[in-house]
């Protein structure tokens, strides 16, 4: 049974990276989605906010690559990072309304898909992105399986 709940769960992370893949970029790494998972679990925490040095502390990658990605979130529109309320040298991050739209979209797929047989729920392969929706505007490529 605890097996069973491992592989639950398993399928679970596959399913959250396949929800965020097609919002993020670059979607190969997994660094984006670490962020906004982070950022999405002190927004609803009780915790009144999360500064970038604490976010970056839970992250195990290189401060350079979290900056990059950050960076990039934070242009994008998914997260804000904004001067801390006692210590303006100190910058707060948030979801922005658009990240928080795409994590509330995440957890409501995934309660969903709970309710469906374990296998059939992760049976789209890890990263891999549908062909015909639109991605910045462009086509989209049609991903290798």
């Amino acid at each position: 049974m605890e097996t069973d709940k491992a592989y639950s769960a398993i399928r679970s992370l596959i399913r959250v990276r396949n929800l965020l893949v097609d919002s993020l970029s670059p979607a190969s790494s997994l660094i984006p989605i670490d962020l906004l998972l982070v950022a999405g679990c002190v927004h609803h925490s009780s915790k009144p906010h999360l500064t970038v040095k604490q976010l970056f502390a839970q992250l195990r990658h290189s401060d350079r690559a979290v900056r990059m990605h950050f960076n990039r979130l934070v242009a994008d529109g998914m997260l804000i990072a904004e001067p801390g309320p006692g210590d303006r040298r100190t910058k707060v991050v948030r979801l922005s309304p658009r990240g928080e739209k795409l994590l509330q979209r995440v957890a409501t797929t995934l309660a969903q898909s709970s309710e469906r047989p374990p296998l059939a729920a992760a049976n789209k392969p890890v990263g891999a992105r549908p062909s015909s929706k639109k991605h910045n505007g462009g086509s989209r490529v049609r991903a290798a399986r």
